[in-house]
């Protein structure tokens, strides 16, 4: 297993970065493997990507994505009770990322520095099935809005 599974440095020109990092990544035989209109990302062939670029969202402060890669998502929930004890912001609690691929599941830490910390894992897909039916089974219902008033008055969902 290795420690660091990804860092995400914020640029105010993704483009230009792109295109320099398109070149020097290339150096080592590293290509762009993920391409969003705010987010890039290198790999190495056969390699998740590892080095992402995202466009600045606070140009006054520049933020620091870190995510390091632990065994499961117990460890996972044991950082997340750990930073709560040291007195640091949770960004986002625990919980299963199917947009980032499947069974990914992460916690979301602000660091002292000011910087995202995330711990993640990736769980295999029954566990992550499950835990994702649980997470549904026990979420807060919302609250209802005027919108949904209306809609239940005049009509079905």
């Amino acid at each position: 297993m290795t420690l660091l599974d990804h860092v995400v440095l914020q640029v105010d020109d993704l483009d230009a970065t792109g295109d320099w990092y398109d070149r020097i990544v290339g150096l080592v035989g590293g290509v762009r493997t993920f391409d969003r209109p705010t987010l890039i990302g290198y790999a190495l062939p056969g390699q998740p990507a590892q080095l992402f670029f995202s466009l600045a969202t606070d140009p006054s402060g520049r933020q620091t994505h870190l995510a390091l890669r632990v065994e499961d998502e117990s460890i996972v929930r044991l950082g997340h009770e750990l930073a709560l004890a040291l007195g640091a912001d949770i960004l986002h609690e625990p919980r299963l990322w199917p947009e980032y691929g499947p069974g990914y599941y992460a916690v979301f830490i602000r660091d002292p520095a000011g910087n995202n910390l995330e711990l993640k894992c990736r769980i295999p897909n029954v566990r992550a099935r499950a835990l994702g039916d649980v997470a549904r089974r026990t979420s807060v219902p919302r609250t209802s809005t005027a919108a949904d008033v209306a809609l239940d008055q005049g009509g079905r969902r």
